[in-house]
């Protein structure tokens, strides 16, 4: 952490990261939290992300992993909770309080949001904008592929106005927030995430005359509604650009490709001896027409 704060591009920062509640021992957790704590650090770990683990924690300590969190000192205006979806009143949980977002709210736990991966499973936070209105600090993540944070927006909309049957549940500035400042106040970065005095030149111009901006009365809206990233001309990162009229100017994309085909090759052919089953990985993933070209 120390190398990576020291670097010369000044754009790498540390935060600690015991992996996740369930598979990490007290003492570690307890170890990690004081560290980040004398070395002012962010702190994260992955908490309340799956139902067997939340069913595991409660069958340990007789609480949620939130609750559990909360005893052991992890709760602070430093934490990052990574998903947090299957707090104590999530219908999936069924358990008997409803305390976790309130002492989500009550120690300034940020929550790191990524819709897309729990949504291609049937779930989803429950909701945006009730985690909002307790007072919970919210970030955006994308976490799996494609990252693309400005679809992520799209979807915790629709999924909160979903699971609320409320369309005041969620709105494009409180997830555009979210995706900008509330982000990077989750890291203690006031230099990011703003367009202000002081802070980090770092731009995304989007083309208001595109096709899927127009009409322009509402650009931040049909932006995450409608364009996405096919609406983005330039992108900056501190001043310099680094994505131009859609071309990366920082990255060979085809050999980035072959990198990538390469390691989904050897992923398929060395599935079977991680799967727990045995299983290829044509059957863990089969092709979604059945035939290969």
């Amino acid at each position: 952490m120390d190398a990576a704060e020291a670097d010369p591009s000044g754009r790498l920062s540390a935060i600690v990261f015991p992996a996740q509640i369930d598979t990490v021992e007290e003492e570690l957790l307890r170890e990690s939290a004081a560290l980040a704590r004398a070395k002012n650090r962010p702190f994260t770990i992955h908490i309340a992300q799956a139902v067997v683990e939340v069913r595991e924690i409660i069958r340990r300590h007789n609480k949620t992993p939130v609750q559990w969190a909360a005893e052991i000192g992890l709760l602070s205006p430093s934490t990052v909770f990574g998903h947090c979806i299957f707090v104590d009143e999530h219908p999936s949980i069924g358990w008997h309080t409803k305390s976790d977002i309130g002492l989500l709210a009550e120690h300034g736990v940020a929550v790191a949001h990524c819709p897309t991966p729990f949504a291609r499973y049937g779930e989803h936070l429950k909701d945006f904008g009730h985690y909002r209105a307790a007072g919970v600090r919210m970030g955006m993540g994308t976490d799996c592929a494609p990252h693309n944070i400005i679809e992520e927006m799209r979807l915790a909309i629709i999924l909160a106005r979903n699971a609320s049957r409320d369309l005041a549940a969620a709105d494009t500035s409180m997830v555009f927030h979210a995706a900008t400042v509330g982000g990077a106040d989750a890291l203690h970065r006031p230099d990011l995430g703003r367009l202000v005095e002081g802070a980090a030149a770092d731009l995304v111009l989007v083309d208001c005359a595109h096709p899927m901006m127009m009409p322009t009365r509402d650009p931040l809206r049909s932006l995450v509604h409608h364009a996405a990233e096919r609406a983005v001309r330039r992108v900056m990162v501190a001043g310099e650009t680094i994505f131009q009229d859609g071309r990366c100017l920082k990255l060979d994309v085809a050999e980035a490709a072959g990198i990538l085909m390469e390691s989904q090759q050897r992923a398929m052919h060395n599935a079977a001896k991680h799967d727990y089953l045995g299983r290829h990985g044509d059957v863990i993933a089969p092709l979604t027409l059945g035939w290969r070209a």
